[in-house]
């Protein structure tokens, strides 16, 4: 028994060596945007700090027990004045010139008039050096959408004038802009000649009745105050109008927030979840309104009447989506204040748990986490601003990124959240069909590393119990109004080890040919993350890799047997040196034996 002792203590020390803290990075400036701008699999960070705008490159290290990341600054590039305050600032990431090069579209709110200016800043390579060129766009209501709407991979720009008429334009190769066949007269059927938008809202590019064919939705406000979700369908000819979401009135939920877009209650269909304040400014929540295709407006509870909720100028945006437990239902994370006094704004996770006795035959509800989160120090000296979700260590377990003000200067953080159980996850990211080559000189990568705004997936497995589960997602269904969603799909698996049985992708593109706009994977491996490259000019097929991500569980089970064969290792090597010890004493006293006869 005293020996097994050591052995033991030894598998803990390891054990424990390998679930230590690790440091997580803090860096200075607002977040502006995610992408992968260098080609290497990790979401980088646009930050804007003092008028600059500053591409911090992610890297990872498997084996660096001591961080969970790094980042390193890379190019930069005045956009303003370093005095411009930074909550008048949006970016939204794409290719928009077909380079397969990430562009970054900028919009700054003028104070008096409280119009947006819009800059495409396009990146290009000079004397083997990034730069950032910029091309004017347009003045317009709010920040535009960044999506594809006219088919040919490339991004464009959608949004509204001051008056509420559209602007749509796309990019040549120079990066200046022309109108797409009139401003889209001619891409939608029947457009109004105006919309009254709703300030604050992001505007939606998701798929509603699951066909993974991604929509527009304009959240524009009626003349007695209604909510009302203009849904245009893609279809063969151009987009057409949907009629297919009722209007929320004044008499139902006078006041509202920006919706957002989950599969709430894991049914394989995308609902749209608008939250229901109790003023104005949207500082209280009561509850959430749920709409879906099949099911039309329901409720879903929230646990939020002991909070005051945080959220940004300008903004109608307060819960930001994501996987964050990994059992199949996404989560939600905001930023709160308890009413009680003394007390400061702090980030909470709010999970999407399973409801029994909740009205109208709702399954779901959001309750806030029991489990705290440790801040690191400066956060928790400092004041919280904005919260969202990231993935440090791209390992499919997602962290908490924190935005706050500390010694007079605007800072983010993150709180690093290993600890998701023996949970397994599936994660996804569709790129961009205009490249399906190593299209990044510098980059071992296939494709162009930018991910496609409304590319949709669906997943089903058995769990380990005999039932079923699936979920659907559509790829950053919103970029403007700092949404911030990942440029990544992220399933949860649950605690099942089985794989996963099918997986459908699908593009937001029309084509008579299925296979053009959809494709399927089957029998993949939990733990798994999979990029795929639509078809392309270059290469008419579907493409995918994918990269086994082992758990921490394997990890720690692999340093454990490794420790174990090294101790036996140093056993029968200290055996086998004490055993020609005596050999040697053995062969001595051999050598001084008297022989007698020999005599």
């Amino acid at each position: 028994m005293k020996k097994i002792l050591p052995i033991i203590w030894l598998i803990n020390l390891v054990s424990g060596s390998l679930s230590l803290e690790k440091k997580a990075p803090d860096l200075l400036g607002k977040v502006c945007a995610f992408g992968d701008f260098n080609a290497d699999r990790n979401t980088d960070i646009l930050v804007f700090a003092n008028g600059t705008l500053t591409i911090n490159y992610q890297e990872t290290k498997l084996l660096d027990v001591l961080e969970a990341s790094k980042f390193t600054p890379g190019t930069s590039f005045a956009i303003s004045k370093p005095s411009l305050n930074a909550d008048f600032v949006e970016c939204s990431v794409g290719d928009f010139n077909g380079d397969s090069r990430l562009d970054v579209l900028v919009s700054i709110r003028d104070k008096d008039t409280e119009i947006y200016n819009h800059t495409l800043w396009t990146s290009e390579i000079e004397d083997e050096k990034e730069i950032f060129r910029p091309f004017h766009v347009a003045m317009l209501q709010q920040h535009a959408m960044a999506i594809d709407v006219s088919d040919d991979g490339w991004t464009d720009v959608l949004g509204f004038y001051p008056n509420g008429s559209m602007f749509c334009t796309g990019f040549n190769k120079e990066g200046k802009y022309n109108l797409l066949v009139n401003g889209c007269k001619h891409e939608f059927v029947a457009f109004p000649e105006k919309l009254n938008i709703y300030p604050g809202m992001p505007h939606l590019f998701v798929d509603l009745n699951s066909d993974l064919i991604a929509d527009i939705v304009f959240m524009t406000k009626e003349s007695d105050g209604s909510l009302f979700m203009s849904v245009w369908q893609k279809t063969k000819i151009s987009w057409q109008f949907r009629d297919w979401v009722p209007k929320l009135t004044p008499a139902q939920y006078p006041f509202v927030g920006a919706p957002v877009v989950m599969d709430v209650d894991s049914d394989g269909e995308l609902d749209i979840l608008v939250p229901i304040c109790r003023e104005d400014e949207c500082s209280h929540i009561t509850q959430m309104a749920s709409w879906s295709k099949t099911k039309l407006w329901g409720l879903v509870a929230c646990d939020m009447q002991d909070y005051t909720v945080i959220k940004e100028p300008f903004s109608r945006v307060i819960f930001r989506v994501g996987e964050f437990s990994l059992d199949s239902f996404p989560d939600m994370v905001v930023i709160a204040q308890a009413t009680r006094a003394n007390t400061r704004p702090v980030i909470k996770v709010m999970d999407n748990a399973e409801c029994t006795k909740c009205e109208k035959n709702g399954t779901r509800r959001f309750e806030i986490r029991a489990q705290e989160n440790i801040q690191p120090k400066n956060m928790s000296l400092g004041v919280i601003k904005m919260g969202t979700f990231f993935d440090l260590l791209e390992d499919g377990s997602l962290d908490l990124l924190v935005e706050y003000e500390y010694g007079g200067q605007t800072r983010f953080g993150f709180i690093y959240c290993p600890d998701k159980g023996d949970t397994t996850f599936l994660k996804v990211q569709v790129f961009t069909g205009v490249c399906s080559d190593r299209c990044n000189p510098k980059s071992n990568e296939i494709g162009s590393s930018i991910s496609m705004t409304g590319a949709c997936a669906s997943f089903s497995m058995t769990d380990g119990w005999g039932g079923s589960t699936q979920s659907v997602a559509c790829q950053v269904p919103a970029s403007s109004n700092r949404a911030l969603y990942l440029p990544f799909l992220l399933y949860g698996l649950g605690r099942s080890p089985n794989f996963v049985d099918e997986l459908n992708i699908a593009i937001p593109k029309y084509a008579d040919r299925k296979e053009d706009w959809k494709h399927s994977l089957k029998q993949i491996v939990p733990n798994s993350r999979i990029i795929v490259l639509p078809p392309s000019d270059q290469y008419p097929h579907w493409t995918s890799r994918l990269y086994v991500t082992p758990s921490a569980l394997i990890v720690q089970s692999l340093a454990v047997i490794a420790l174990v064969c090294c101790m036996l290792l140093m056993v029968v090597v200290f055996l086998h040196y004490r055993e020609k010890k005596e050999d040697r004493y053995e062969r001595q006293q051999q050598s001084h034996r008297f022989h007698f006869d020999a005599m």
